[in-house]
């Protein structure tokens, strides 16, 4: 069954509609994932995974297409350009962002990164996932499902509970990075360098050009003091005249973002896309 999930993308895009054993299968065969291409099987994949902040890996292309335009016009003066995409999820529109560049002929150096885009994997007739911070995402006894997210499955959910009570293991079998196959493919060939990078713990110093940080700077998410905290050490990462983009997609797929620029250690509003970000007036009053 392996072997046929491995090497038939249809019986994989069939297994993907089916909660309980989508999982099941990428798990088995997580050593050859960059070589599933298939946007259908991969968006089940992500769509599905919820880490300890609450957020899950979805993502899709072309996802912030809207907003490429405007923010090239911020920063297409910038003479070295260096960019991070913060939270970038499996990471694919941080590739669109670098394909409109490149047809921009607009040089840049791009760093992307995800505090939860790695998962860790304990082998055995109980299979465990965890993220970065030892938390279990999911697990599998036998072919048995928990995870704590499942309205058509109940018991997974008990079953998830009682996995949960057990200590994480102290060594995993392998981890597993879940990034689209194609940015994999680029930050092997080095046009995007992943780095660790906590948004209220990593200290960066006046690195970048722009930073952006879509759609996980939510009051949803996270309280306004947290928030204020993330934005000023996203802050500190950034150059003088530096642009900022945080923003949010809605449910109808809209984003209301907006720009800022740092200037004398301040953000600067700049211009909003939409009804602007969620999150303006508390950068505004930082």
């Amino acid at each position: 069954m392996i072997k046929i999930a491995l090497k038939n993308i249809r019986f994989l895009e069939k297994i993907a509609k089916i909660p309980v054993l989508k999982h099941f299968f990428i798990l088995k065969i997580s050593e050859n994932f960059p070589e599933i291409k298939s946007e259908l099987v991969l968006n089940k994949f992500y769509g599905d995974i919820w880490v300890n902040d609450k957020t899950s890996k979805k993502t899709e292309k072309n996802r912030f297409s809207d907003l490429n335009s405007p923010t090239f016009e911020l920063i297409k003066e910038s003479e070295n350009c260096i960019i991070h995409d913060i939270a970038v999820s499996n990471g694919i529109s941080s590739n669109d962002f670098h394909k409109f560049l490149l047809k921009k002929k607009k040089k840049h150096k791009f760093y992307i990164s995800d505090k939860f885009a790695e998962i860790k994997i304990k082998k055995g007739f109980i299979t465990k996932a965890y993220d970065n911070e030892n938390h279990m995402i999911f697990a599998y006894a036998g072919c048995f499902y928990a995870a704590d997210k499942n309205i058509f499955f109940p018991l997974t959910v008990l079953l998830f509970k009682l996995l949960q009570k057990n200590t994480p293991p102290e060594k995993f079998d392998y981890n597993l990075l879940l990034l689209h196959p194609e940015v994999s493919e680029k930050v092997k060939k080095k046009k995007f360098k992943f780095i660790s990078y906590d948004i209220f713990n990593t200290e960066i110093y006046e690195k970048f050009t722009f930073v952006r940080a879509m759609n996980i700077l939510n009051l949803g998410y996270f309280n306004e003091d947290k928030i204020r905290t993330a934005v000023i050490n996203i802050k500190k990462s950034m150059k003088e005249n530096a642009v900022l983009l945080v923003g949010r997609t809605n449910a109808k797929k809209i984003n209301n973002a907006s720009f800022f620029r740092k200037q004398n250690n301040k953000l600067a509003h700049l211009k909003d896309i939409n009804k602007g970000s969620e999150i303006k007036k508390i950068i505004e009053n930082l």
